[in-house]
């Protein structure tokens, strides 16, 4: 790895052979050069705490198709449109990358455990106020906006943690980590549905807000970075001039949306093909499940072909699974060749765009694909 200082920045640059065109990933840090990462030790504290806290902050959103069915059939929203319910969803997913470069820095500043301990009590308030909910403008602010900022500060920080404790093993150390909402989205969508079957949707949503709000703030408190980024109060917007860094934001926050849609309506998909809730929340639950195994097997995957590599075709054998396989997908045994191969390669994305330490806390954003 070639490495040049510019201007009290380090540059580090790392081809990658034997790929079509060979890509250029250059991180840049306001960090001086410090010592090769560790790839263990207290490390894998980071990637446990990381895991936990991808069981709520992925698994949650992923499991909102279960809400969705269950706002769809209540008296309480009685004549609101399963598209003005999907966009509950959709606001709680964009909250991610919209909040996430204001999450990275105010994770500079006050430090990654400050910060995803702030977000974890934001997540538990804004599931526990979403529970008295009466309108649907209400569930916007709160399940919504609110649980979309959450998120984010919960979950940005530990994007610039863990890679800066792994090198060698960093794809392998992040898909263990993201590997934690496929597992919460298998266990979540099944319980979530329980819950609402016998206690109602008002009682899920306190249940799973309380349960969230304790696993990530504990998770929180044992994130550090190794060493310490210089603090600064500015945000360096140079960054916004860069064509390459421009498009790579954009993709990440386009392709975010894209992913999650199958996400919010299988369960309503099932459902209208005469399969019952408790199959519909299942359904999202393997889908989770299998992302889970994907984000392990292609994080892996990617330390040896490369990232951008394994990204495209994550997102080339999704988009064909949605067009050419979802719209006939009308009984069971197709509809689980769908959620198992589409969830597969979910777990990629979420994988895999991390990788790169975007929107971490290395001076904002340090990433460019050349």
């Amino acid at each position: 790895m070639d490495t040049t200082q510019l201007d009290g920045f380090v540059e580090s640059k790392k081809v990658i052979p034997n790929t079509p065109s060979e890509t250029t990933i250059v991180f840049l840090s306001n960090q001086a050069q410090t010592p090769e990462s560790p790839d263990g030790g207290y490390g894998w504290l980071i990637v446990a705490a990381s895991f936990v806290i991808n069981i709520f902050i992925v698994g949650l959103p992923a499991s909102y198709g279960v809400f969705e069915v269950a706002f769809t059939t209540q008296e309480d929203f009685k004549g609101t449109s399963s598209l003005a319910i999907a966009f509950i969803g959709s606001l709680a997913t964009v909250g991610m990358p919209l909040f996430a470069i204001m999450s990275g820095r105010l994770s500079d500043i006050y430090g990654p455990r400050v910060i995803s301990c702030i977000g974890a009590v934001i997540v538990c308030l804004s599931l526990i106020i979403a529970s008295f909910s009466v309108a649907i403008w209400h569930l916007y602010i709160t399940q919504g906006f609110l649980f979309g900022l959450g998120t984010s500060l919960s979950y940005i920080p530990i994007l610039g943690v863990l890679p800066d404790w792994f090198q060698k093993r960093r794809g392998l150390a992040m898909g263990i980590a993201v590997s934690g909402g496929g597992i919460g989205g298998l266990a979540i969508a099944p319980i979530l549905q329980k819950v609402i079957s016998t206690m109602g949707w008002r009682w899920a949503l306190r249940i799973i807000g309380i349960a969230s709000g304790a696993g990530l703030f504990t998770s929180g408190l044992f994130l550090k970075m190794r060493v310490p980024s210089k603090r600064s109060t500015n945000i360096d917007f140079s960054y916004f001039k860069d064509s390459k860094f421009v498009r790579l934001f954009l993709m990440a926050l386009v392709i975010s949306l894209g992913w999650f849609v199958p996400l919010f309506y299988i369960p309503g998909f099932a459902v209208q093909y005469g399969m019952s809730k408790n199959i519909a929340a299942l359904l999202v639950g393997l889908t989770n499940g299998a992302s889970g195994i994907g984000r392990v097997t292609l994080g892996y995957l990617a330390d040896t072909t490369g990232p951008v590599n394994v990204l495209i075709f994550c997102n080339v054998v999704a988009t064909l699974l949605i067009f050419l396989l979802w719209p006939f997908a009308t009984t069971l045994p197709l509809l689980l060749v769908f959620v198992i191969l589409f969830g597969f390669v979910l777990g990629g994305f979420a994988s895999l765009v991390p990788t790169g330490n975007a929107f971490s806390s290395l001076s904002l954003v340090n990433i460019a694909i050349l």
